[in-house]
């Protein structure tokens, strides 16, 4: 099992990791104008596939893994996302006002992907690199377009993220031999309604990552956006690495001792992402954001002690769902996109910084942090992940020690990051990683 995480974080890493370099590829040749009209676009479609996915796909995939019928709750699930995609184009109408809504129009495209099934199978390495083609091949396509032709970079990018959403789809069906395309009903829309506190709670966890960018766009400039994607974008991300995990063990989910593990490796990530931002400022944002950002440094902070705070207690993103804690979980989860939004709006109105953004982020993530916490655990749970993030923080004395003695540098960065890391996997090893492996 252990081999399996290993190679699913080879290649949604590496996915992951030529997003971001691509991304400040494009953002140094491109326009702000360009990549900001690019976010947007791709806060618009992860938005789409949230909202067709709602709560039902996450019913959906206890079900698929679960279930020995699972191709029928299949059917079923893809119905009613085809259903509510038709619906969704009649959006695209608002395209008077804001161009980028045409973009609905590919909603049916986005309901056909069904690979969420994939995971619920246990075919996690190929979901995997289903994914990071949908990566790849896009920013590709742009680095090619804004280095030869970048007055067509934004419809390049667009219209090669359709063509591989097509192709791994065509693909996805062929692999779980099941139809391509599954015939509307408008009965089938009561999914929805039935797994409503689930849907929410999807878009909930949408908000804090490309989410936010739509509500940043009513307060900041294009060029001010531009960062602002690029950070949540790298957010999104670490995010997404720590849904590997999860995804890997989500028949294991229940189990305390599991979701302990997760989250002590969770929390080494949280804190390595931290200390990247506080020890080697300048080289952590000039190698995956760029040169012109370097004077941000306050944007990334707030950006990883967000990340740090989610990392704490991620398990229960996963477990509480599947002991159907939804109710109580929705609550929580809408009380703290409520926070954020509302201390973005009120601090917009004192300071026009981008770093408000990422301070309204971490205020929502602290929100719900506490909140689950007290919700969901005992004291004793608490504190063993306390207690583990206080003892890992040590560790970050070596970058620091090396930063000292070395100066910052690319070199001394990763090397320092990679004893810390190898220093904290040898002394917990048998308090996380073992766990996970009796689990086989």
């Amino acid at each position: 099992m252990i081999k399996k995480i290993a190679l699913l974080f080879i290649i949604t890493g590496a996915g992951h990791g030529f997003s971001i370099l691509a991304l400040k590829f494009i953002a140094e040749r491109g326009s702000a104008t360009q990549v900001a009209d690019i976010g947007e676009v791709e806060s618009l479609i992860q938005f789409m596939i949230g909202l067709i996915g709602f709560g039902m796909q996450t019913d959906a995939i206890r079900n698929i893994a679960l279930d020995h019928d699972w191709k029928k709750k299949l059917k079923s699930s893809q119905t009613a996302r085809i259903t509510l995609s038709i619906v969704l184009i009649f959006l695209s109408l608002f395209s008077y006002s804001n161009g980028m809504y045409l973009c609905f129009l590919i909603a049916p495209l986005l309901a056909s992907n069904c690979d969420y099934a994939l995971y619920a199978r246990g075919f996690s390495i190929t979901g995997s690199v289903v994914a990071f083609s949908r990566v790849f091949v896009p920013l590709i396509v742009g680095i090619l377009f804004v280095y030869y032709w970048p007055e067509y970079i934004f419809i390049s990018y667009l219209t090669s993220t359709v063509i591989i959403y097509l192709i791994t789809t065509i693909f996805i069906s062929l692999y779980l031999k099941i139809p391509l395309i599954n015939a509307p009903a408008l009965d089938s829309l009561k999914l929805y309604w039935q797994t409503l506190p689930l849907g929410i709670i999807t878009l909930c966890y949408f908000f804090f990552g490309l989410g936010l960018q739509l509500f940043a766009q009513l307060f900041f400039s294009k060029e001010e956006l531009v960062l602002s994607f690029l950070g949540l974008k790298f957010y999104l991300i670490y995010r997404g690495a720590l849904r590997v995990m999860l995804q890997a063990f989500i028949s294991r989910m229940t189990d305390s001792k599991v979701c302990l593990s997760i989250d002590q490796i969770s929390i080494i990530m949280g804190l390595s992402f931290l200390g990247s931002v506080a020890i080697f400022p300048d080289t952590f944002i000039s190698f995956f954001f760029g040169d012109q950002y370097k004077e941000q440094q306050s944007f990334f902070i707030f950006l990883a002690l967000s990340a740090l705070v989610f990392s704490i207690c991620v398990s229960l993103w996963t477990s509480a769902l599947l002991e159907r804690k939804d109710l109580i979980f929705m609550k929580i989860a809408i009380a703290a996109v409520c926070v954020s939004i509302v201390l973005l709006v009120v601090m917009n109105q004192f300071s026009k910084e981008i770093d408000v953004i990422t301070i309204s982020l971490l205020a929502g993530e602290v929100f719900f942090t506490l909140a689950i916490s007290l919700a969901f655990f005992n004291w004793s749970a608490i504190k063993s992940r306390i207690s583990f993030l206080l003892v890992c923080s040590l560790a970050l004395g070596i970058p620091f020690a090396a930063r000292i003695i070395f100066n910052e540098s690319l070199v001394t960065y990763l090397i320092s990051f990679a004893v810390m890391g190898l220093l904290i996997l040898s002394l917990s090893y048998k308090k996380f990683v073992l766990p996970l492996q009796t689990m086989n």
